[in-house]
């Protein structure tokens, strides 16, 4: 089965152009982070820049650290930003950064894709100073719920599995650090379920962790079903839910 990387690396010409929730993902915590003078900020999973490119215009920094899995993805960053920025190729579960080193942490759209996140998510906190600030936003389980109520009974395709809100909360409030949260749900229409699937091939987000044969006639009855229960006038919709969190250690 190909790596999470796999997928990002082949969406890295495409991901800009269809990837309208993730820009609106990201806007959406931008408005949230303080704007302020950090020496160092870290940022996990910078893609094509949707947070980056307008984050590193309103704040002032030292040094701006993107970290991303793909490597494609961060050469095509790199040539949309200029001066004191860092690109490191690596996973969010080893970055090879040293403890204490970040004023401020972002991630927008990233950390639901961590493996085993009821370990590795409190170690990514390591990087950052006492007092540090962080800013995410997660996709948590309610996100395309529509797609795998479909996927399960007609047998195409498979989901990958997302943590609910509340497991992150719980997870914070265990760490004791000072936070704040907000769930919001999005509802993107596309035209056709065919059109769905292209989106997340586009984006690179059709990752799961397991892919199973699928056939035209499943393929077939997965459009029916989905247009049926799922369709309006105007074509068919998905429900996207994020969780957005800013905290400070």
């Amino acid at each position: 089965m190909n790596s999470l990387k796999f997928y990002f690396n082949r969406a890295v010409d495409t991901y800009e152009k269809v990837g309208a929730l993730q820009k609106k993902i990201a806007f959406e915590l931008l408005k949230k982070i303080e704007k302020s003078n950090y020496q160092y900020i870290v940022e996990i999973g910078s893609g094509r820049g949707f947070l980056s490119i307008p984050l590193s215009k309103t704040l002032s920094f030292e040094k701006y650290i993107h970290v991303d899995i793909s490597l494609e993805f961060l050469k095509k960053l790199r040539k949309n930003l200029k001066g004191d920025h860092i690109f490191i190729n690596a996973s969010a579960e080893e970055m090879p950064l040293r403890e204490n080193i970040a004023d401020l942490m972002v991630s927008s759209s990233t950390l639901h894709w961590l493996k085993e996140p009821e370990k590795n998510l409190v170690k990514i906190f390591d990087i950052l100073k006492k007092h540090g600030k962080f800013y995410f936003s997660i996709f948590t389980s309610n996100t395309l719920k529509e797609l795998k109520e479909i996927s399960e009974v007609t047998g195409f395709g498979s989901v990958f599995t997302l943590k609910n809100a509340g497991f992150y909360i719980e997870m914070l409030q265990k760490s004791g650090f000072s936070f704040d949260y907000e769930v919001k749900l999005y509802q993107e229409i596309y035209d056709s379920p065919r059109d769905l699937l292209i989106f997340h091939k586009l984006t690179g987000t059709n990752y799961t962790e397991s892919k199973k044969f699928s056939g035209k006639n499943s393929f077939r009855k997965f459009c029916e079903t989905y247009k049926k229960y799922f369709g309006n006038p105007r074509g068919v919709y998905a429900t996207y839910e994020v969780l957005f969190i800013k905290g400070q250690t």
